[in-house]
């Protein structure tokens, strides 16, 4: 429940004399009568803080220039900036300032999401409350445009498309590169907004990391992976000549680029990541290659991706190992099993570029232990010849995949 100053009833009625916005002169007789300009009337708040909510310009400076203490907070921590930050009052911010009211309240701690029952700094309701030209008085007063909080720094609770407070902590000194508690930086959650490309170009004129890369909660994506799937060619493009990496290591396990590129269906976007160097032979055994990944179910413009990929090496043969459970077959023999009615074109293409009509891997043991190969290299092989003759007969796909086709 509130607590109610009651050892002094001359505080009430000086707070209720400052709402009401009386002549000086009477707020003056109130101090002469006993009231006192740092006792508190309720909930820790003092008279300043009612001259600053009520916009008295003249009451908050006679309050000052009486003794009172600029830096006085209630029992949330509010202090007289606070309000005056929050609510965008310019001039009693100024005034404030020069009366010596602190920019930072909070201490700063190791934790970098720490855990608070006290208010936001002043620099963040101002933030948060569009008060620009407040921000900019209280950085320029030395506010901490790194201040942490329990989702992230100050630049991290900033809209990745707000240009205006973007600028404005990037040129106090923010961190391009500190991370939000989801672990994405400022410059990932503007590389996903489609109209995130000013942005992009802002944080990177900064120094911004454009290969930041997430963790396992985001599948290590990277400032690219974020661009893709934002569809915008520009960024992509940007994000490349900036040094974005389109390549990743043999043991990366995770969609690439170039594979949400495929998944988005646009084939721009594929060419231009091969162009830049992507992998096409990249896979992992969770999805498989980018051939699988073109092969999967509702892939818009299939065809038009599976031919680019197909021409920039793509190998249809492709076995991908895993050491958690069988390997994943080539793309002929997933594409047929996975699918009651398999695409004839991209049979056809698949298997004009070269791809076996089934693979047959057998065991080996080498020093007891055993191996896998791919017999003869290959078992039963099927030439593409019989591949396109079985097909151009209607013959079973599934009798395909089976192995059931000779080349006679």
């Amino acid at each position: 429940m509130p607590t109610e100053c009651i050892t002094n009833p001359l505080q009430r009625e000086l707070a209720d004399s400052i709402i009401r916005m009386v002549p000086l002169d009477e707020l003056r007789i109130l101090l002469a009568c006993g009231a006192k300009v740092n006792e508190p009337v309720t909930q820790g708040l003092r008279p300043l803080h009612y001259a600053v909510w009520q916009r008295y310009m003249e009451a908050a400076r006679l309050l000052l220039v009486r003794g009172g203490d600029v830096n006085a907070r209630d029992e949330c921590g509010y202090s007289a900036l606070h309000l005056s930050a929050e609510h965008g009052y310019t001039e009693l911010v100024t005034m404030l300032l020069h009366q010596g009211a602190q920019v930072d309240y909070r201490e700063n701690t190791d934790d970098p999401f720490p855990r608070t029952t006290l208010c936001d700094e002043p620099l963040r309701l101002a933030i948060r409350n569009r008060h620009i030209e407040v921000a900019q008085i209280l950085l320029e007063h030395g506010a901490d445009p790194n201040k942490r909080y329990f989702f992230g720094a100050e630049i991290n609770l900033v809209s990745p498309l707000d240009l205006d407070f973007l600028q404005l902590l990037l040129t106090f000194g923010a961190n391009p590169d500190t991370r939000d508690r989801a672990g994405l930086t400022p410059l990932m959650k503007a590389a996903r907004s489609s109209q995130g490309m000013d942005s992009v170009l802002l944080l990177l004129s900064y120094g911004a990391d454009v290969n930041a890369m997430t963790d396992a909660r985001h599948d290590y994506r990277t400032v690219l992976h974020y661009a893709v799937l934002s569809g915008n060619l520009s960024t992509v493009n940007l994000l490349v000549k900036q040094g974005a990496r389109v390549d990743y290591p043999t043991d990366y396990q995770k969609p690439t680029p170039l594979d949400l590129a495929i998944l988005k269906g646009d084939p721009e976007l594929v060419k231009m990541l091969l162009i830049a160097g992507a992998n096409v032979n990249s896979s992992s055994p969770i999805i498989g290659s980018a051939l699988h990944v073109a092969c999967a179910d509702n892939i818009p413009n299939r065809l038009d991706i599976l031919k680019l990929l197909l021409s920039s090496g793509a190998d249809p043969n492709m076995v991908i190992e895993s050491d958690e459970g069988p390997p994943l077959r080539p793309v002929l023999a997933e594409y047929i099993s996975s699918n009651e009615n398999p695409c004839p074109v991209v049979l056809n293409m698949l298997l004009r570029h070269g791809a076996k009509v089934f693979v047959e891997l057998l065991p080996f043991r080498v020093n007891g232990a055993e191996e896998r190969k791919r017999s003869g290299d290959v078992v039963g092989e099927a030439s593409l010849a019989a591949g396109l003759r079985a097909l151009e007969h209607g013959v079973s796909l599934r009798n395909i995949n089976s192995g059931h086709i000779s080349d006679a």
